[in-house]
């Protein structure tokens, strides 16, 4: 199954339960579907922000690891990768990964979502006696200020592993105060490691067969703001012109992202900067990343058809 066939299964389902529309899918293709309800018709396209990639080494790796892990895993599955992260290689790490995955999915019912917790480690340096911060590079780093006045010393910490952090709060709570720990107990030029998980999000999907992994090259989530921006002008620019010549009576862009996490998107941003003329008629521009569903504008539920 494609990643813009797991994005479109997420906007339908995230459409009926936000709306109250009880849509499915008519016709569908690689980019693009027609969905009904009664006699009305919904059209969407689908578009990846980034990409697609031309890295045919990349793209052979997913594919491989795709079939192992819906040969070991055997319900529908999505797996996100967070950005800049690469996919396992060689062994054994390529089936402890799929171990971590069948382990993590087999506590989901069908739509439910969860994570698969990767062990990593982190490495903190003390490198003077003075001042009280810690440097951090890699997935900590949004968040060095809260260890300010919390350590005594000067201390790098080489977080580069960690891409996705778990979603309760509690995990970065607990680890932020596992890391003070450490360096209360650290000599100057000493370096220390400390455990913790990668969380790459999972979905059981209701329909469907096989693995689908939904991600990008490390190399292609560089700078990643410019390319949005970028990109999304120019998907935009081709999508939304068709989506108004179509002859239906709702039209949705459903926008496919790499992000790590849904609040550090930054098409809506993007979005701002746009003239609305780029994206009028349309009734729904959604963003589709890390197994969630962002609705960048929708329609006032009153103004839908066959709303009365």
């Amino acid at each position: 199954m494609s990643e813009t066939a797991v994005a479109l299964e997420l906007f339908l389902r995230w459409l009926n339960e936000a709306h109250g529309r009880h849509f499915r899918i008519a016709e569908e293709s690689e980019a693009r579907a027609t969905a009904i309800e009664d006699s009305l018709r919904l059209a969407i396209e689908i578009r990846p922000l980034l990409g697609p990639t031309e890295s045919r080494e990349w793209l052979a790796a997913r594919e491989r690891l795709e079939e192992q892990i819906a040969a070991a895993v055997r319900v529908p599955l999505a797996l996100w990768v967070p950005a800049g992260a690469e996919l396992p290689a060689g062994e054994p790490a390529t089936s402890e990964f799929i171990d971590h995955v069948r382990e993590a999915v087999v506590r989901l019912g069908p739509h439910e979502r969860s994570y698969v917790p990767l062990p990593i480690r982190l490495f903190l340096r003390k490198s003077s006696e003075s001042g009280g911060v810690v440097s951090a590079t890699g997935g900590l780093n949004p968040h060095w200020a809260r260890f300010t006045e919390r350590v005594r010393g000067t201390y790098d910490l080489d977080s580069t592993r960690l891409h996705r952090l778990p979603e309760p709060a509690e995990h970065l709570e607990a680890l932020i105060d596992a890391i003070v720990e450490r360096a209360s107990t650290l000599e100057t030029g000493r370096i220390a490691e400390i455990q913790t998980v990668d969380a790459w999000s999972v979905q059981r999907r209701a329909e469907g067969e096989g693995a689908t992994i939904v991600g990008v090259p490390p190399s292609e989530a560089q700078e990643m703001g410019l390319a949005v921006r970028r990109n999304l002008r120019r998907v935009l620019a081709e999508a939304a012109p068709a989506l108004r010549s179509s002859e239906a009576d709702l039209k949705a862009l459903v926008l496919l992202g790499y992000y790590a996490r849904m609040e550090e998107e930054g098409a809506s941003i993007a979005m701002r900067g746009f003239s609305p003329a780029l994206y009028s008629g349309l009734d729904f521009v959604c963003l589709v990343a890390d197994g969630l569903v962002k609705p960048l504008i929708q329609a006032p539920a009153t103004t839908e058809p066959g709303r009365d």
